[in-house]
């Protein structure tokens, strides 16, 4: 049987039927009649160990096979316990097998009761149609209830996937930040090798220098020390612009922080500075944010030191698959093959760096005005489901 829940309904129209009718019969004795009904029981067993589905299809033919020839030989309420397969082949797979069974089940009854009156044929068979469309309803909302409980186990088994999935991509965000982090730290050690270092070892060769030129020449020796003084002061305004540019302000991300930025340089440079934001815009990962950061502190530094701009614009744009960041400035053009020499790479190459960390790329324009654009693809929340 594959739902036990109908056994006890099955015995009890066999039993209780059955014990009944032997107060109906006219002649005696009843060992016959008695060993009729538990072979019937006996039968209805039996079935519990039929597994396959032409199994549990002999069984209940068999089923209402006998059933129907005890009621054919006893009639009475021994007609009750004739409709017992119904408990059985209702719960039977396929919806043609359990039509068909019925069919031939209520065939059965009919023809073994024809001697039989007919208020009683009519109320037997009318019961047997009631017990087997309230049977098929149960039938129903149990396969509606299993497949509530089946679609309740996936969502769930979905909630897991997608908690393993956001913590495996917190995970992969820490890693992409820790990357990025260690990409920058080599490039501005790098600079800070090849620019700062290269002045002060220029610096110290100077003053050697003029260590010796001050006792024989004071003049000479004065000016000396004024190009090392010009010399350090250049240093050290490098050094704070490399600082400023390790990371955006701890208090303000995104837009904000872009804003800020372009405030303090116009307040320092005496320029106009311009941030226009196109679409909606939507949260970016910390990794994409500091990226974006940057870049703009990068390329905005590149202008300002090579180009005297007398403007600079920041253009964001989001995207449905990315977000796009274009720097541009209203400076002096750059040489041709610029983007080749040693100075222009020093900055380019960790903007580049940065983005291939997040799968984007970077692209310089040099007309009609100079822009450094960068692409970073994004990804929402929907893509990942």
């Amino acid at each position: 049987m594959k739902k036990p829940s109908l056994l006890p309904f099955l015995y009890g129209m066999i039993l209780l039927p059955g014990f009944l009718h032997i107060f109906l019969l006219q002649n005696p004795p009843y060992d016959r009649y008695v060993i009729h009904m538990l072979v019937l029981f006996a039968l209805a067993v039996l079935g519990r160990f039929a597994k396959a589905s032409i199994h549990l299809t002999a069984w209940c033919l068999m089923l209402i096979a006998y059933s129907a020839w005890l009621c054919y030989i006893y009639g009475g309420l021994a007609s009750l316990s004739a409709l017992a397969p119904v408990f059985v082949y209702s719960s039977m797979p396929g919806r043609f097998v359990r039509i068909s069974l019925f069919a031939l089940h209520t065939g059965a009854i009919f023809f073994t009761m024809l001697s039989q009156p007919l208020f009683w044929r009519f109320g037997v068979l009318l019961f047997l149609t009631l017990l087997a469309g309230i049977l098929a309803y149960l039938q129903l909302f149990k396969s509606k209830q299993d497949e509530l409980q089946q679609k309740y186990d996936d969502l769930r088994r979905r909630h897991y996937e997608l908690n393993e999935t956001h913590r495996r991509l917190m995970l992969f965000s820490k890693q992409v930040e820790g990357a990025a982090q260690a990409e920058e730290r080599t490039r501005i050690s790098r600079e800070l090798h090849d620019d700062l270092g290269h002045r002060l070892i220029r610096v110290k060769m100077m003053m050697e220098a003029a260590l010796h030129v001050v006792p024989a020449d004071p003049d000479k020796g004065m000016a000396l020390l004024g190009q090392i003084r010009d010399q350090l002061s250049a240093g050290l305004d490098q050094l704070r612009a490399t600082v400023r540019r390790l990371k955006p302000p701890s208090e303000t991300t995104g837009i904000q922080a872009l804003s800020l930025m372009l405030e303090e340089i116009g307040r320092e440079n005496g320029i106009r500075t311009t941030l226009s934001v196109e679409g909606q815009p939507y949260p970016l990962y910390p990794s994409l944010e500091t990226i974006l950061y940057k870049n703009a502190r990068e390329a905005l530094t590149n202008a300002l030191k090579h180009g005297q701009p007398r403007a600079v614009e920041i253009r964001l744009s989001y995207g449905e698959d990315e977000v796009r960041m274009a720097v541009s400035n209203d400076g002096t053009a750059p040489p041709p093959h610029w983007n080749n020499s040693r100075t222009a790479g020093l900055g380019m190459s960790g903007m580049r760096e940065r983005c291939q960390v997040a799968g984007g790329w970077l692209e310089v324009k040099a007309e009609p005005c100079f822009t450094v654009t960068t692409r970073l693809p994004v990804t929402h929340q929907g893509d990942i489901l």
